[in-house]
């Protein structure tokens, strides 16, 4: 796994976070993307945009807060095999980073 710290990339200096929702009894906090993914250029800065929000939020929200990334791709025709590609490659590059929270990520497609 690597530093987070050791990731120039991913060591954002972003405002205050701020959720969509945070369920306290949960513990899950949901942040929910509208993002153009509609050209493979777009898709990678998405990815890291998402990734390095992702990042911030799981610094802080409380420890081991289940974080649900909600993407909204309708009128976009992403079909499923392509969100399903994008959901690894995010997960894939998460699971690489220290991160303890519980991640998961759905769609509107």
């Amino acid at each position: 796994m690597k530093d987070l710290a050791s990731i120039p990339a991913f060591n954002l200096n972003w405002n205050p976070i701020t959720v969509e929702a945070y369920n306290e009894e949960k513990n899950e906090a949901t942040m929910i993307f509208n993002l153009d993914v509609t050209t493979e250029g777009k898709v990678k800065h998405v990815i890291h945009y998402v990734v390095g929000r992702t990042i911030w939020c799981h610094r802080n929200v409380p420890a081991n807060a289940h974080i649900i990334l909600s993407f909204d791709f309708r009128g976009q025709g992403i079909i499923v095999s392509r969100a399903s590609k994008f959901k690894q490659e995010i997960l894939e590059l998460l699971a690489n980073l220290n991160i303890n929270n519980h991640i998961s990520i759905d769609f509107l497609l």
